[in-house]
């Protein structure tokens, strides 16, 4: 049902505005005037402007919530509540939209669906946990499964970030050395009259190719990666990820735990296996496995079991079909889930650590070298001098 803003007064003369539910114009004002409100002015909501809000925002929110309904205040003063105290505009905003759909007899779950700003997977968590009869617990995991997908994804960039940087800066010193180092070591010895030795003068040519066309350079090779990567469809990008060296295998660790404690969020929360299926796949932002899962979800559909529908799936490994076959067993599938989604977090920090230490070394030697090599380049001619002196 739509919504309208609206600002006018009450019967004592104050000032009110907020917001009503009507199917019209007509009838909002009709409902403010049983209300014994007077409007000035009656605007239809616009809803939610920009997309969702931050997630750190998004989880404190449900996390509050969550809190709320379990300690026993009622869904309606709860989020009047946090619709006042949101740090989010955003957020405050959608709260008191959906606190007015449900004074209105709308569940929670069809409440939030009307606003972009809640995500689906969080939707249709609160529509199973509506169904057991505990939103609080429902909300409350979704909150800290946001959080620790908060977390995971902070490390992975922390991790990386000085690596890049210290590459960046180390491609950077040695172009700056060789374009301008050059021309003075090659402006000291030709006046001397003597040839440069093998490696100073192929360090010279190089500073001069840099210095006429470093920047046709530059600019062909970012041509030439924008040409590559428009060529590439997102299927075969996506593959190429999960294949490169060291990266890939940390990149297929992270899909594959982020999968498996979606999936095993969900169904803890009472949704349906095939639902689950389609929602868990929705989170994993790379479309090599999206195809492959898509295969799985049409096999459950036809009554494979779930093992056995990732049996076929190539980019799924024997392990993690294991801990599948295990629950299905014994009947413990969502823990099961967890349990593999725990392994391949800690794989994948694991993996992250051993790259960071062994690429801070490697980054410095490649540096020793490369200063070693302008250092030799530029003393060789010099010390040959002082010979023939």
């Amino acid at each position: 049902m739509p919504l309208y803003s609206y600002e006018g007064t009450d019967v004592k003369g104050k000032q009110v505005r907020g917001l009503v539910a009507a199917v019209s114009r007509t009838v909002a004002h009709q409902k403010l005037k049983e209300r014994k409100i007077f409007p000035t002015a009656i605007e239809e909501d616009a809803g939610t402007q920009g997309g969702r809000a931050g997630d750190d925002d998004l989880a404190y929110t449900v996390l509050q919530l969550a809190a709320l309904l379990k300690s026993g205040i009622p869904m309606d003063e709860a989020l009047g509540s946090l619709a006042e105290s949101a740090e989010n505009a955003k957020l405050r905003k959608a709260l008191a939209r959906v606190q007015v759909r449900l004074r209105e007899g709308e569940s929670l779950s069809s409440s939030l669906t009307e606003d972009s700003i809640f995500p689906p997977m969080l939707v249709r968590m609160v529509s199973a946990g509506e169904e057991a009869g505990q939103p609080g617990v429902i909300l409350e995991r979704y909150a800290n499964f946001l959080q620790d997908e908060i977390e995971h994804r902070r490390a992975l960039q922390s991790a990386l970030a000085y690596p890049i940087v210290l590459v960046s800066l180390s491609i950077l010193l040695l172009i700056a050395l060789v374009m301008f180092l050059t021309p003075v070591i090659q402006g000291m010895y030709e006046s001397t009259g003597s040839e440069l030795p093998a490696i100073t003068q192929m360090m010279v040519s190089s500073g001069s190719f840099l210095r006429e066309w470093g920047i046709f350079v530059a600019l062909g090779a970012v041509a030439l990666y924008f040409l590559i990567s428009r060529s590439l469809s997102g299927l075969t990008k996506d593959r190429l990820k999960m294949n490169l060296p060291l990266l890939g295998r940390m990149a297929k660790d992270g899909l594959l735990a982020r999968w498996a404690r979606t999936l095993a969020l969900l169904q803890g929360s009472g949704v349906p296996l095939v639902r689950s299926l389609q929602m868990s796949r929705e989170v994993v932002d790379n479309l090599a496995l999206d195809k492959e899962l898509r295969g799985v979800e049409q096999a459950v559909e036809r009554g494979d079991g779930l093992a056995k529908s990732l049996a076929r799936v190539r980019l799924i490994p024997p392990l993690l079909q294991q801990f599948l076959r295990t629950g299905e067993k014994t009947g413990n599938l969502d823990e099961m889930l967890v349990s593999a989604a725990s392994f391949y977090e800690k794989e994948l920090a694991r993996r992250r650590q051993t790259l960071i230490r062994w690429l801070e070394p490697c980054l410095i030697c490649f540096m020793g070298v490369v200063v070693g090599f302008v250092v030799i380049s530029a003393l060789l001619p010099l010390s040959q001098l002082s010979a023939q002196l």
